[in-house]
């Protein structure tokens, strides 16, 4: 199991964050969150490693309960702070709590790989040279150059990158995996159809559909199909892969699953480009490879 934890100070935008990525929702959709309370723990099956995400309210009275009560930060592997570009008044605060947070996980016995996410850099609402400004100091915090997390400028208005980044991070420890969604990328950016490379529970690992920003979830009647065909795989063909199509006047849809974990979704429109099928062939030999990398993943956590 992988325990990631989401903090910072109240309303820095972590619950949106997560969201807006792991949550399947839409920017618009996020912007009347209620604050959390105390905390929330989801969990996930992200490519076959098991992630439980805690979601650290950031009240001033939660704060102390978590600094006071070390065990819900204990065995934390991946440590996200979120700092809240529109806030600098508090930057003080908000750094002086990172500092606490990952001082009591270290006392606890933990090593956590550390993140910090920029956040909020939109201009909706924001000016941009102040967003510019206010980024600038935030990276000259004592706890930001004593710890020199990897760090990332985030907004859920860009909620491809984002989901990107989140991406990127629940397999910040697996460098076989990265290899191989880095090969299933460069696959993708050479092929015309459009395909969608996701775990079978529909958490998107690459894409090359443009305009295509659903966070790492895909889309409610997508996830059902890949299920769908999945429960068939499993009862009804006894099979660890398979392979599925579904075909209209308009649209061809071909859909593989490997070693029970991967799906490649391949849709086609009528009369647009087509991929040789040597093409489609080798990518469909990598997806293979890339599955026993996952498998092999899995076993680790």
């Amino acid at each position: 199991m992988m325990k990631v934890s989401l903090v910072g100070l109240s309303g820095c935008g972590k619950t949106s964050i997560y969201s807006t990525t792991l949550g399947g929702m839409t920017p618009s959709e996020v912007e009347h969150l209620g604050p959390t309370v105390m905390y929330e723990v989801k969990s996930h099956n992200y490519l076959g490693l098991q992630i439980s995400l805690w979601d650290f309210g950031g009240q001033e009275e939660y704060r102390k309960n978590y600094l006071e009560t070390p065990k819900l930060l204990a065995n934390t592997n991946l440590l996200i702070f979120i700092l809240d570009l529109h806030n600098p008044e508090d930057y003080d605060k908000a750094d002086s709590y990172f500092n606490d947070v990952y001082t009591s996980i270290k006392k606890s016995g933990g090593s956590p790989t550390v993140f910090i996410f920029y956040h909020k850099f939109d201009t909706e609402k924001y000016p941009e040279d102040k967003l510019n400004q206010n980024l600038t100091r935030a990276k000259e915090l004592p706890t930001v150059k004593k710890l020199k997390p990897r760090s990332f400028v985030t907004s859920i208005f860009r909620q491809e990158e984002l989901s990107e980044i989140f991406r990127q991070l629940l397999i910040s420890d697996f460098d076989e995996l990265k290899k191989g969604v880095e090969q299933a990328q460069e696959y993708l950016l050479k092929l015309k159809s459009k395909i969608i490379v996701s775990d079978v529970n529909g958490n998107v690992v690459t894409h090359n559909i443009k305009g295509f920003a659903t966070g790492i979830q895909l889309r409610e009647d997508l996830r059902d199909y890949i299920l769908a065909c999945n429960v068939l795989r499993e009862n009804f063909l006894s099979s660890e892969s398979a392979f599925f199509t579904a075909q209209s006047d308009k649209k061809d849809l071909k859909l593989h699953i490997f070693n029970y974990v991967l799906s490649v979704l391949i849709m086609q429109d009528e009369g647009a480009p087509t991929d040789p099928k040597e093409d489609i062939d080798n990518l469909l030999k990598e997806m293979k490879i890339f599955s026993d990398l996952i498998i092999d993943a899995s076993k680790e956590t």
